[in-house]
């Protein structure tokens, strides 16, 4: 039973021991696979295609014969299945929400909630929320366009689940929800990076002072961002407040807890998610420390589950115990980039997420910028960036260029344009554009 003064939402799950975890693990993944193998055609495909039943998994050592799942599979059965796909191991009847993914790189992908799985979503955000300290007697706003997207509905259950007040603002422009906040004493905004730091640029034009607000908590979703040190000093220096970040995926569920002791990393709900780190070329695990792709199980969404998913995103393991008491294991700077974001430039690996780092620590609030690959000269990339006025142009921009030739040993061209140059965006930011070979690949960094 969840205390109310306690650090932890559910403290018997939280600080467990890792043999517990293990076995908790176990338990509820033994419970997933004989449904799903019982009654979702997806999957029970795929394991006879495999050669493999529940009955072939008697540890947590035995995962790895279970085959990996890709979101591209996903894509091709409901193409074939129209409309919902095959992974679902429920009648149509029972299910009772409906989300999908953004479709950056291709046709959406559609997902469907029961009642059990939706307040299983719910039970993760708040054990996330209650890790950044969000509590029944705080007003939660939500400055986001409640659409199909997943995003922050999942943290709006939460906030259910934990007792908190929350105030919906989708319909509202940015000045509007500025005002909303400050009327009705919001103490926790939960929104993307980048539209955090539009509020606080949208306040300072208005020249309403955010670090007055009643607001302590920021929360956000989406994007990279609070666990960037660059991004989260501009948040947390306009608003006055500590940001926390909450990662999650459609096809997974939120999978993250950011206590208050790990600036640049979060801890894997393991109560609910399996984890593994994976060599992307051979599939094989990468030792701790090791930079890999990462792959999860989730536990308690069997109605349409995602068992062994890999995630495109690429993320290192830390070592040691955390002060916070939990047991749960950490990804040292969360997402570190996605393998399918990588560009090669003259023969260099670049991440743009990681340029974007870069370019992020000389910016201020207000200021924005988009990265270009193209095909010039075989292979350029350009930064173009926005800076405020009263900045010297020829000082913030070879800073920005020496500090990148240093950190990616390539040069990258740096152009200043006006201010308004560059789209603004109430979600996520286009910051990356790959038009190599006429091709313009639009990509969310």
């Amino acid at each position: 039973m969840r205390i109310s003064n306690s650090e932890y939402y559910d403290e018997s799950v939280e600080t467990a021991s890792r043999q517990a975890i293990e076995r908790l693990q176990f338990e509820k993944l033994k419970t997933l696979l004989e449904k799903v193998y019982i009654s979702n055609p997806f999957y029970r495909r795929k394991f006879e295609q495999y050669g493999v039943t529940p009955s072939d998994i008697q540890s947590l050592c035995d995962l790895s014969k279970l085959p990996f799942t890709t979101k591209r599979e996903f894509e091709e059965d409901q193409e074939k299945n129209p409309i919902f796909g095959t992974n679902l191991s429920e009648p149509f009847e029972n299910f009772v929400r409906y989300f999908q993914t953004t479709g950056t790189t291709g046709k959406p992908l559609k997902w469907l909630e029961t009642k059990e799985s939706w307040q299983w979503r719910g039970r993760c955000a708040a054990m996330a929320l209650w890790a950044a300290g969000v509590r029944p007697s705080d007003t939660v706003f939500f400055p986001f366009g409640f659409g199909p997207h997943a995003a922050f509905w999942g943290l709006f259950e939460g906030v259910y689940h934990v007792g908190a007040l929350a105030i919906p603002a989708g319909g509202w422009d940015t000045l509007q929800r500025i005002k909303s906040i400050i009327e009705n004493k919001a103490t926790v905004v939960c929104c993307t990076p980048t539209y955090a730091i539009r509020l606080a640029e949208v306040a300072k034009e208005n020249e309403i002072d955010l670090k007055s607000s009643s607001v302590r908590i920021t929360i956000h979703a989406g994007e990279p961002g609070a666990l960037i040190p660059s991004i989260r000093k501009k948040i947390e220096e306009a608003w006055g407040a500590e940001a926390f970040d909450y990662p999650g995926l459609t096809e997974i569920g939120a999978y993250g807890i950011h206590c208050k002791h790990q600036k640049q990393a979060v801890h894997v709900n393991e109560s609910e998610f399996i984890i593994e780190v994976i060599n992307p070329e051979t599939g094989k695990p990468v030792t701790d420390g090791e930079v890999g792709e990462m792959v999860l199980t989730n536990l308690g969404r069997s109605c349409s589950p995602s068992i062994r998913f890999r995630t495109g995103d690429l993320v290192k393991l830390k070592e040691g115990s955390c002060p916070c008491g939990r047991n749960f294991r950490i990804l040292d700077g969360g997402v570190l980039g996605r393998i399918d974001d990588m560009v090669i430039i003259r023969g260099i690996n670049i991440f743009p997420s990681r340029v974007g780092e870069v370019v992020e620590s000389h910016l201020v609030v207000g200021e924005e910028y988009q990265m270009i690959a193209t095909s010039e000269m075989g292979g350029g990339f350009k930064v173009i960036v926005e800076l405020l006025d009263g900045r010297n142009k020829e000082e913030v921009s070879k800073a920005i260029r020496d500090d990148l030739r240093q950190r990616f040993e390539i040069r990258m061209d740096v152009e200043i344009v006006p201010l308004g140059t560059l789209p603004r965006s109430e979600y996520k930011s286009k910051r990356f554009l790959d038009m190599r070979e006429g091709l313009i690949n639009r990509k969310k960094v």
